[in-house]
């Protein structure tokens, strides 16, 4: 808890004000023109703030990309449309897929990009498929998957030997009320995402940059090996 409250203290001043989601649920998204399908947005009001921080890496050659929990693709897509422009740029996606009919609907949303060939999705639990891919490799990672907060200490743990020197880490869920909380169907001295973040960071504190720090987001660099 301190260390959020120093943390958010600390980069007040570098804090985005959320803004209205761009579009309602179940619409298509009005950053692109393809009539992609969507149920849910989360996403839409972290375009701001990516679009600002990742500029460096937008039409850059051979980026590789990696996200944990994909859901319908939303996040995916935007990154592909908005940043990932240039065509040897890579994504790699991970997520297990449990939700009825989720899978289906983002394959359906990775055809219709016109991109499928640039992606690799690993289907089945972060801990297990971050073992399958190779070490400093990655530009760019995105976690949001499991609200647990064992298990986004181990994506970020497991991510960080993925990531290359001076690459990016977003991390999503930093926040938990008790509606999240009844629905992971975590007790009550379980640790939720934003005590395996601050874990993190407090270990890792000579290794990082924290670029910005949001209520629903952390993004940091990764400044030392």
């Amino acid at each position: 808890m301190f260390l959020r409250r120093m943390l958010m203290c600390a980069l007040a001043v570098s804090i985005l004000p959320q803004v209205a989601l761009a579009n309602a649920p179940g619409s298509a998204a009005k950053w692109s023109s393809k009539q992609y399908t969507f149920s849910k947005n989360w996403f839409d009001s972290r375009i701001p703030s990516w679009t600002r921080l990742l500029e460096e890496f937008k039409g850059k050659p051979g980026v590789n990309y990696l996200e944990i929990g994909a859901f319908e693709g939303r996040s995916a897509l935007w990154v592909l449309e908005n940043i990932l422009t240039h065509p040897t740029s890579k994504i790699t996606v991970i997520d297990a897929f449990e939700e009825k009919g989720i899978y289906q609907r983002f394959s359906s949303n990775i055809n219709l990009s016109g991109e499928a060939d640039r992606f690799r999705v690993l289907v089945g639990p972060s801990t297990e498929k971050l073992k399958e891919l190779p070490s400093n490799s990655f530009d760019l990672a995105f976690i949001d998957g499991s609200g647990k907060g064992v298990s986004m200490l181990a994506d970020l743990v497991g991510v960080w030997n993925l990531v290359k020197l001076d690459g990016i880490i977003i991390c999503s869920r930093y926040p938990l009320d008790d509606k999240l909380r009844r629905d992971l169907k975590l007790k009550p001295n379980d640790p939720g995402p934003y005590e395996a973040i601050d874990a993190f960071l407090k270990v890792h504190k000579n290794y990082t940059s924290v670029l910005s720090f949001q209520e629903d987001q952390i993004i940091l660099r990764k400044t030392r090996e």
